[in-house]
């Protein structure tokens, strides 16, 4: 049978069976619990060269298929969609199974390690004529989404505050017309295992977690394409890159690893036509500069403190926070309550199965997952030679038959 005739029958159902592969600390934190939420999905097997940690992760959540041997899961005919969440390097055979069996595939990012791994990839996806979806879950993010709509309206029609000072009435020069976005990590090395760290399996914190922050950007400026790329710091911990896009608009990833935990994460700020536009850990966004939009919050993804910090947003969320690690002590994760701020993995999965069953293109397809993994090894690279480099077009719309 070939893929094609297997699609039309598998989607006459309106849910898709699921296998996970890889069932470590993200497959229980992430995957299950949001399959198991998602109304349209059943997880069937769990799948992992250590059987035994699969066997406690089905046992958890209540799965009947247990297996360490990729085939059993491929191989069976009720499995609509794989996902994957094994070490990196794992990535390219599995992907490549998973589509030859007609499989569709959910993918952690990084999609692959290299360049030539990444067009594998893309070959096999495009030969077994499944779709493909990288979790590159910030472009999901409902906060963000709006921060980048409020945006693109200011862009359409520029408003400003009556009192803005204007020295001189003058026509702007071209670089006073481009958008500048800077994305600020702050993260504690320590949190990292040394598996994220080896250029074999992690490939250290810039192709493990910077493809990231390079796949919003280039969501974000979208049709722009990425032209020019500068890094600077350590591939394996602490860094920094700018992108400039095609028409002029740059993105500054600033990534150090000498922070703490006790103050969230992540931070977005666009500034653009006089105007700021903020998002503080994905709860709330401010807006600085335009009349009448002054500032949003967004719920958690998890929120097991409601209770505590009502009034939403940064503040409550710090709050949270704050009362959750109260009294602990040592090496510890572990709080009272469960606090997960919503990056996008939930909407990422819920477009992606709505994609399968209605052939709708993916959130984030292989090519996006190829372009994130390009950028960051282009980073590497000018890390090492200390200057600039081009991105090609010819690497951003890779011909690959």
């Amino acid at each position: 049978m070939t893929s094609a005739s297997a699609d039309k029958l598998r989607f006459t159902k309106d849910f898709l069976t699921v296998a996970q592969v890889g069932c470590g600390a993200f497959a229980a934190g992430q995957d299950l619990p949001n399959f198991q939420k998602h109304p349209h999905t059943r997880v069937k097997w769990c799948c992992d060269t250590d059987e035994q940690q699969a066997r406690s992760l089905a046992k958890a959540f209540d799965i009947p298929c247990v297996t360490a041997d990729l085939n059993d899961v491929v191989s069976d005919p009720e499995v609509d969609l794989i996902k994957i969440a094994t070490s990196h390097e794992a990535h390219l055979p599995i992907v490549e199974a998973a589509a030859a069996n007609g499989k569709h595939i959910f993918c952690e990012k990084p999609m692959a390690l290299e360049e030539k791994e990444a067009f594998a990839i893309i070959s096999a996806v495009r030969r077994g004529g499944v779709k493909l979806c990288v979790d590159l879950n910030r472009r999901m993010a409902p906060s963000l989404h709006a921060l980048r709509q409020n945006w693109q309206q200011h862009l359409v029609a520029p408003r400003h505050q009556p009192w803005r000072y204007v020295e001189i009435e003058r026509e702007l020069f071209p670089e006073e017309e481009q958008t500048q976005f800077l994305i600020r990590i702050q993260d504690e090395s320590y949190s990292y295992r040394l598996i994220h760290l080896d250029p074999q399996h992690g490939g250290g914190l810039l192709i493990g977690e910077s493809v990231h922050w390079f796949d919003l950007a280039c969501w974000f400026f979208a049709p722009q394409i990425p032209v020019e790329i500068q890094a600077w710091g350590s591939a394996r911990f602490s860094h920094g890159a700018h992108v400039t896009f095609s028409s002029g608009d740059t993105a500054t990833l600033i990534f150090n690893c000498g922070g703490s935990f006790d103050y969230p994460k992540e931070l977005y700020e666009v500034t653009s036509h006089g105007a700021l536009f903020r998002n503080r850990f994905f709860v709330e966004n401010e807006y600085h500069g335009i009349p009448g939009l002054d500032r949003e919050t967004f719920p958690l993804q998890h929120d097991d403190l409601p209770e505590i910090g009502a009034e939403g947003g940064f503040s409550g969320y710090t709050q949270k926070y704050r009362t959750r690690v109260q009294g602990l002590a040592g090496n510890s994760k572990e709080g009272h309550g469960e606090l997960m701020v919503d990056k996008g993995h939930e909407n990422m999965l819920a477009t992606f199965v709505d994609a399968i069953l209605h052939d709708k293109p993916s959130p984030c397809d292989e090519l996006a997952g190829y372009l994130s993994v390009y950028l960051a090894r282009l980073a590497i690279q000018s890390i090492e030679q200390r200057q600039a480099l081009p991105v090609p077009v010819d690497r951003v719309h890779p011909c690959i038959v």
